[in-house]
Order: structure tokens, then sequence, then C-alpha cells
């Protein structure tokens, strides 16, 4: 709020001054009316507080001619007087417009206290609603009346001045006591200088902020109050340009008796005599330490919600990058696998089509890390401890860093169990320890540790994506080249690398990015260079108790002769599975389109024991299709085919109810063995005698 004083007196003007700077206000000062009325014509004004003795245009005028100005009127008025306080004088003040009627002395709370019940009468619209006189006359009427009563009185007061000299000098002495209290109650530092800049007084908040206790600062140049010469002399070039009722706000660097540097703002205010002769200078510091630390914490936040904005974009479009290719590599896969069974070993054919059998699971490879990073992978779920997933991964870890390159590991003193894919965590740790070999070129040091750290609404702020809870921290640490701090905001980027693209592919760190978000937890990395690399994995530690499952033994399934339909929407991932169940003996239904299969499956009279079926295809999706055909036929098994696991159907390519999932692209080998597992589970299929 921008509030105008004016007032012919210095030391009301300090008073004020000092007051409503050191609550937060925006003021400016005129001497006498004339000068306020210029200076509202150029300068907004949202409140003015105005004595009313005063040379050349003295109050009741002023705010008179301030309401008669369609471009003011709304500007509530205080008056704040020491002469007028009579209750005639009250009523005059209101009649001329004015909002409040403030005698001097008054306490200081008294007087922010009305600052902020006009403030917000003014906000409500009310000021414009104060009663006006009937008419001109009225008002001088009753203002000359005032004028002559004064008169009337400052005689006796004249006559009565010796008598109450020393009455006076009591009220001077309380005045003083109550400045006093104002000046040492303000919360902001309060510095006061001599035209030299020597410091001649301060308040106790200076004391507390600086450091300083005593007299030992008396007298001694402002250079000991700021954190560098460049400061200094900044304000002195501030104050050269400062004007008598200006004030002005700089951000600083200040020092205190400790020697410790600290932010702050500083307004700064000329300091006059009754003489109007410069005596030396205000100057009010508030320590902003806090606020831009708010302000650094707020755009951290903020860089963290791009982030992770960013990433997700990233995700979707790596997942829909490999679900559409999955189907292309489904064809590849499938049919140099049958170009490899149909040739001899010895014969060029087989040796090509082994090459692209080869090459395209190494593709299936790159589609799965891009799976991993858009967090849509099939996952093994299960209970982990992670202490005996490290130490188990340790020897691997050891024998791929070389001989050169020291492994640390600290396990957990306790059990931390979490639910996991063993794979996948293994994975994640695989390439961390990749990617600080090649920043150690000449050996160093990993250090693994393993604890557990509890967050709170306030701890989980920094760490981006998690909620208040218990999780386990692995902590991964290098003492390789580092990373800076550019390079350190796209390393979980798919694609990205600073390895050259001979030396790696750039989906290592997005890959683990990826499997970590899976798992519902969060990676973070730290770094400068030549100072090494610092990742933290968090994941959720499970509440539930941590069993050891023991894996049945594997035995070989048994083949059946069975009817399957197959619903496929491309045309070439059909035409590869439809040729791969037939030549294994099954009796094949094909369709490239749902509502066309759903009327097969009704023009069939004999039953139907599997169909495969897409998950996503146009018109119809696979849950849809598949049901129909089931209300048709309900011995019929189901498995989803699909580029990305659907997670509310199946996941973890295990049996979800009465469903197996099959994850693109697919091999002869998993195709045929799924069925057989489909086939086997119904009890419907029959045996073949092998």
């Amino acid at each position: 709020m921008h509030i105008l004083i004016v007032d012919d007196r210095e030391d009301n003007l300090y008073f004020l001054q000092a007051l409503l700077s050191g609550n937060g206000y925006t003021v400016n000062a005129c001497a006498n009316g004339e000068d306020a009325l210029a200076y509202l014509q150029r300068e907004k004004v949202d409140l003015i507080i105005s004595d009313i003795l005063m040379p050349i245009m003295d109050g009741f005028q002023l705010c008179r001619k301030i309401k008669a100005d369609p471009k003011t009127a709304a500007i509530p008025v205080i008056f704040y007087t020491a002469t007028y306080t009579g209750t005639q004088d009250e009523e005059l003040a209101m009649k001329v417009g004015a909002s409040r009627f403030v005698v001097k002395p008054c306490e200081p709370e008294l007087m922010i206290r009305t600052i902020k019940e006009v403030a917000q009468e003014a906000r409500k619209g009310e000021t414009a609603k104060i009663a006006q006189p009937a008419s001109e006359e009225e008002v001088f009427k009753l203002y000359s009346e005032r004028l002559v009563r004064k008169l009337e009185q400052k005689m006796l007061e004249l006559e009565k001045e010796v008598a109450a000299r020393k009455e006076t000098e009591k009220v001077l002495a309380s005045s003083e006591r109550r400045y006093r209290q104002l000046y040492n109650s303000i919360r902001d530092a309060i510095l006061v200088t001599d035209t030299s800049r020597h410091i001649t007084d301060w308040n106790p908040a200076f004391e507390k902020m600086f450091g300083h206790a005593g007299n030992k600062i008396l007298g001694q140049s402002t250079r000991i109050i700021y954190g560098a010469d460049e400061d200094f002399d900044k304000m002195g070039r501030v104050l050269e340009g400062l004007y008598d009722s200006q004030s002005s706000l700089q951000q600083l660097s200040f020092k205190r008796g400790d020697g410790s540097v600290f932010p702050g703002e500083s307004s700064v205010f000329c300091l006059r005599s009754d003489e109007d002769a410069l005596l030396g200078y205000i100057c009010v510091i508030r320590d902003i330490t806090e606020r831009l630390e708010s302000e650094k914490q707020n755009r951290m936040l903020e860089e963290q919600l791009q982030h992770s904005q960013k990433m997700e974009s990233l995700g979707r479009l790596a997942g829909g990058i490999a679900h559409d290719f999955n189907n292309l590599l489904s064809v590849i896969l499938g049919y140099s696998e049958i170009m490899v069974s149909r040739n001899h070993n010895d014969s060029k054919q087989h040796d090509f089509a082994n090459e692209i059998y080869q090459a395209g699971l190494r593709a299936r490879g790159l589609t799965r890390q891009l799976l991993a990073f858009s967090r849509k992978q099939v996952l093994e779920m299960r209970h982990l401890d992670v202490n005996t997933v490290v130490e188990g991964f340790k020897s691997l870890l050891a024998r791929m860093i070389g001989e050169d390159i020291k492994l640390e590991v600290q396990l957990s003193e306790k059990p931390l169990p979490i639910i996991a894919d063993i794979g996948q965590i293994e994975q994640v740790l695989m390439n961390l320890a990749v990617n600080a070999r090649d920043a150690m070129p000449g050996g160093g040091i990993i250090s693994i540790g393993i604890s557990q750290v509890d967050f709170d609404d306030t701890c989980v702020r920094q760490v981006p994506d998690l909620i208040p809870g218990a999780y386990v921290l692995i902590s991964f640490r290098d003492s390789g080249m580092g990373i800076d701090k550019q390079t350190l905001t796209h390393i979980f980027e798919p694609f990205f690398t600073t390895k050259g693209r001979e030396n790696g592919t750039g989906l290592g760190l997005a890959t683990s990015y990826g499997i970590v978000k899976q798992h519902g937890g969060s990676i973070w990395a730290y770094s400068e260079p030549g100072s090494g690399t610092i990742f933290h994995i968090y994941l959720p530690l499970s509440k539930e108790q941590f069993l050891p499952v023991a894996e049945p033994p594997s035995e070989p399934p048994p083949a059946f002769a069975a009817t399957v339909m197959v619903v496929e929407d491309d045309k070439a991932v059909l035409g590869l599975v439809c040729e791969v169940l037939s030549r294994s003996g099954y009796f094949v239904i094909e369709s490239s389109n749902p509502i066309e299969a759903v009327e097969r499956a009704a023009a069939f009279k004999d039953p139907i024991h599997l169909i495969i079926s897409d998950l996503v295809m146009p018109e119809m999706r696979g849950p849809e299709v598949c049901a129909k055909v089931r209300d048709l036929h309900p011995e019929t098994s189901v498995i989803y085919m699909s580029g990305y696991p659907e997670n509310d159907l199946a996941s973890k390519n295990q049996k979800v109810g009465n469903f197996l999932f099959l994850q693109k692209p697919v091999t002869v080998k998993t195709l045929l063995a799924t069925c057989r597992q489909a086939l086997q589970a119904s009890g419907r299929g029959r045996s073949l005698a092998r």
C-alpha cells in the first residue's frame, strides 16, 4: 500500500515514516497541502495521512480539494492532528470528507489499526459514502468558525506557554518514550548514520541481526556491515541520488560481527533537521535468507514437476513405438525360426535364417528396454529381501566391472523386504555399474549401501514422486569423473548418451528409471565434475512378512490336438500365428476382424478349445470378443497377445483368472508352450501319444 504523509514538521514525518516502513508500507511525504496536490497529479496513492495546521494550505482545504477532484475523490484521508482536537473539529473533518480523525500523539498500535480499518473500508467502496456538506457556504462557515476559535485558543495558549513549559517537556519526554518503544519494537534492523556514513544509532533488532553489542560500532564506517566492497559502493551511489522524501530498496549482501554473510533488503531515507539540513540517513534492513530459500525450494519443485512431465511424455512415446515394433518383430522372429527349423544346420539358408533370428532377438531386447522406460514391461513380482538380492548379485557385478575397480557393499543389519521383480532390480544395478565402470577408466571405487528411510510430509518434498512412508534406500556411489549440471538433467532420457554411438545406446539409465518407477519408487542422482556420482534408489518397503517361495520342478507339458481361434488385426502377425499352429497339428480358425470372429464362432458347431486374441483392435477390443465367443463356447480358454501388457487383465506372464498373456514379440517356442499350458489347465484338450 502506498501512503502519502502530509505534515510540515520533520519529527512527525520521521515518526510516521519509521512506523509505516517498519510495517511494510511504501511511504512518501509532502510538507504542505499544495505540494501534496501536485504529488497526487503525478503519482497513484492509496491513502493520505495529513496534519491540519500547516503553512500555505491546511489539512481542511487539502481534503476539500481532494474530494472535489474526481481523480482523487476515492482516496481515503486520515487527519492526524495535535491542534484541532475538539468534537467540533472532528465534525468539520468528517464534513470535508475525512475517513478518520486521530489526535496526536497516539500509540503506534492505534495508528496501524486505524490504517487497516480505513484500507478495508476503501476496498469495500465505503469511502465514497462519506456524507458531504449541503453547500460550500456551510463548509466555509464551519471552517471560519473553527479558524476563529482556534486563533482565540492560540492566543490563550501563548499566554500560558511559559507556565506550561514544564508540562510540555513532560509531553515531549512521553513522546520520546513512545518513539523509542516503536524504534525498539520494529523487527527489522534500523541503522542511523551521519552524512559521512558513520554509525550514530541503531535499534535492538540491528544488534540481534548483526551480532554487534554495546557501543563498539559507534562512529565506525558502515563498511563493516556489508558483505563486500561492491555492496558498500553500490549503496554510496544510491545515497548520492536520494531525494528528501524518497526511499530506495536494494538487495545487498551484509556481514555479521562473526564474519558470516547473509542476503538482505535495505530501504534508505534521508534524515533532516527542522531547518531542512541533511543530518544523515536512516537505513532499514531486513534479512531475506528464509525468503530466498523458500523461492529456491519452489523453483526446485517446479523443475522436478517439469522433469516428471517430460519423462512421462517420453515414456508414452517410447511405449507406443515399442508396441508397434513388437508386431513387426513377431513376424520376423516367427518366420525366421520356422526357416531355421526347416533347413539343415550346415546349409547357407540355415545360417542366413539364424542371423535374422538372432538380430530379431537383439531388437526384442531393445524394445523391452523401451517398455521398461515407459513402465509397461511385464514384471515377475514377488517378495524379496534387498540384502539378499544385492549380496547374491555382488560376485557378478565384481566380475563385470573388472579387477581395477574395488566394489564395497554395506548391507542393512535387518531384512528389508520389498515386492519386486528380482531380474529387473538386478538390471538396475547392472546398468549403474556399467556407467560407473565407464566413468572410471583408470580404476576406482564403487560403493553400494542398503538402509531404511522413513519420509514424513516434509521430507518427502525433497524426493520427486514419493508419498510419505517407509522406503528401502539403495545408495550407489562411484569415484569417477562426475557429471556436469547440464548433462545431469538429461541422463534418464532414452537414447541420451555421452559415450558415442559405438559405445552405448543411451537406454541404460532410461531403463533403470522406468523399472524403478514401475516398482512405485524413485531414482535420484547427484554429481559434480571431478567428485564422482551418487544414485539414490527408493523402493517402497513391504509391510508383509517375507517368506521365500520354493520353485516347483518344471515338467515338459503334454501336446494337445485342439481347435484354436486366432483374432488379430495385423495380418502379418495373424498369418504367422496361424502358420505355426497349423504346422503343430492344431485346427485353426483365423480372423482379422473382431465382428467376423464372433460370426464364425457362432457358425462353428464343434468345440473351440482356445481363442488367441490381440488386446487392442478396431471396432471391438479383445476382452469383448473373447466374452462373446465364450458365451457361444463356454469351454474356450483365452490367451491375450499385446505389444505391452494390459494391467487390468493380465500381467507378469502368468495365469490371471481364466486368462493367459503373451508378450509380443512372440517366438514359436513361447507360442506353442503357452497354448499347451492353456489347454492343459482347461482339462478339455486331448493328449496325443508321442
